[in-house]
């Protein structure tokens, strides 16, 4: 059964560093996201009412700072737009939605997000012959707001380091059809540098459980935003404004698709998927979709039917067994606790 609207939400952890340096969960708070007046009940904006995450703040004042706010820098503060910026233009190119998946930086999104200065033609990408990108005068990151305790709005631009997506290269047939990348799975892996001053990123909770059919889902992300005038200060890019909307689509799954890949490759979207009934514009690709009413992170958007209530998203359980060059995965990273990733566990999660 489909949870009320009035149960919309997520499950936001606080992480600080603990006294042994280790990251840790220093509180869980649940946040309710209640519809704007006007919005329809399945796809809106959320309230945002000044709150704290926790009555016990952590030591680090950057981390406790995270702590304080509205109910739209918690959330922001995990989800995050992906944006690129080719040297010379006047503003940021918004190209889709992230979330973090750990204190030190690292975050998740669609794989076709990632590959879209080279799929659109814009900036100079090249590859080189193990299939790496080159982009030469072309930056992509995500945007991170500054925590109102500071006293000032804004925020700051982490550029991405590395990447890492999983498919293989397909050359073209005829001499005039360049070579195509063929995805195994609609997911990207992406580190940015960590916060300043000791802080943590605040990630969002992930779990490798699939969703099931008659499940309830919700996906949070930037859908229409668009492109962000900047100036650029001493070669930096600056923000002219800070106003960015997070929108929430709520649906039903309708059908999983497990064994979507090679010969038992059922819908167009690469890899382990689902489909589920909700509204998904155009820039919310990447964005999280949660499932255990909101506790935790099992899927990301990867595609969608226009302006109709039909959306694929792409399983989590399986990309965290992915290389992410050598042997290193995101499930041993999670096993480990180096880098401050939550991995819940429980009935419906």
């Amino acid at each position: 059964m489909s949870a009320p609207m009035s149960e919309i939400g997520i499950l936001k952890p606080l992480w600080s560093r603990t006294d042994d340096g280790r990251w840790g969960i220093n509180s869980l708070k649940g946040i309710m996201l209640k519809p704007q007046p006007g919005f329809d009940a399945n796809y809106f904006k959320f309230v945002s009412d000044f709150g704290l995450l926790t009555t016990t703040p952590p030591k680090n004042i950057h981390d406790a700072f995270s702590a304080l706010g509205t109910t739209d820098f918690f959330v922001k503060q995990s989800i995050l737009p992906v944006i690129a910026w080719v040297d010379g233009e006047t503003s940021f190119r918004c190209i889709g939605t992230a979330f973090l998946i750990s204190c030190t930086g690292y975050l998740m999104t669609a794989c076709h997000v990632i590959t879209d200065p080279e799929d659109s033609g814009y900036g100079r990408v090249t590859r080189t012959d193990d299939g790496k990108a080159l982009m030469h005068g072309l930056r992509m990151g995500v945007l991170i707001p500054i925590s109102p305790a500071y006293g000032q709005k804004g925020h700051r631009f982490f550029e991405f380091e590395e990447s890492w997506y999983w498919g293989e290269w397909k050359e073209g047939p005829l001499f005039h059809v360049p070579s195509r990348f063929e995805m195994a799975t609609d997911i990207a892996i992406c580190k940015i540098a960590e916060m300043p001053n000791g802080a943590a990123h605040q990630p969002l909770s992930l779990s490798l459980n699939s969703f099931v059919k008659g499940e309830q889902a919700h996906a949070i992300g930037y859908a229409n935003m668009a492109d962000i005038p900047i100036e650029i200060i001493n070669g930096e890019p600056v923000l002219k404004f800070s106003d960015l909307d997070l929108y929430v689509s709520v649906g039903e799954v309708m059908d999983v698709f497990p064994n979507n890949y090679g010969e038992g490759k059922e819908v167009r979207t690469p890899g382990p998927c689902f489909d589920f009934s909700a509204r998904i514009p155009g820039r919310m690709s990447g964005s999280p979709i949660f499932g255990g009413q909101g506790a935790v992170v099992r899927g990301v958007v990867s595609g969608s039917f226009s302006d109709e209530a039909h959306a694929y998203g792409v399983m989590l359980g399986p990309t965290v067994h992915l290389p992410l060059g050598g042997t290193r995965t995101l499930k041993a990273m999670m096993d480990s606790g180096s880098e401050g990733m939550a991995k819940l566990r429980g009935r419906g999660l």
